[in-house]
């Protein structure tokens, strides 16, 4: 398999095609003020791929009238207005009934998705080396929304999503050990118990 282009290459490659496209024609970016102010409001530095297509579509527009879950930054790149919430609140929201057993405590932020397919959340804890954030998972059975890693970078979920790359589980969770060492809640409550159970 060919090696794919990723971090800011990737997101360019991206933007590329969503310019060419009707929606293209009414996005409007945040400048890098504003996106500092983002990152002050959010307390965390936004992952590199992420400033990079905030600066060129902070709602998100580009992205179509099918995907829900736009304008989570705020609806005016220049005062920008993060909806931070927690997964908890996340499962409530997407459901009659919502809950989760998930024991991810952190704060989240929903980022777009397509209806009937996984909600996407950016986990605002410990950015890996390269600075990007894992994006997490929420899909429900009935009541029970189960929270878990999907992506590993913010470029992996933009291409995937837009279907500009078709990948496989383990490409979309490509060094997921350097999130889970830098944020242990992020261990499923299974692994916790098996590494204390009695022998």
């Amino acid at each position: 398999m060919a090696t794919i282009e990723r971090g800011i290459g990737l997101v360019q490659r991206v933007i590329a095609e969503l310019s060419k496209r009707p929606e293209g024609a009414s996005v409007v970016g945040a400048s890098s003020a504003a996106l500092d102010a983002l990152e002050s409001k959010l307390m965390v530095e936004l992952p590199p791929t992420l400033r990079t297509f905030l600066a060129y579509d902070f709602t998100f527009a580009s992205f179509g009238k099918r995907f829900k879950g736009k304008h989570r930054f705020g609806a005016d790149p220049r005062s920008p207005q993060p909806k931070i919430t927690s997964v908890r609140k996340l499962a409530e929201a997407m459901v009659e009934l919502g809950w989760t057993d998930s024991r991810v405590r952190g704060k989240v932020v929903r980022l777009p998705n397509k209806p009937g397919q996984p909600w996407n959340a950016l986990y605002l804890g410990e950015a890996r080396r390269d600075g990007e954030l894992l994006i997490l998972g929420l899909e429900n059975d009935e009541t029970n929304v189960r929270v878990f890693p999907r992506y590993t970078a913010f470029d992996l979920y933009l291409a995937h999503q837009l279907g500009l790359l078709k990948l496989r589980e383990s490409a979309m969770l490509d060094d997921l050990d350097s999130h889970l060492a830098a944020n242990p809640e992020l261990h499923s409550r299974e692994e916790d118990e098996d590494e204390s159970s009695d022998y």
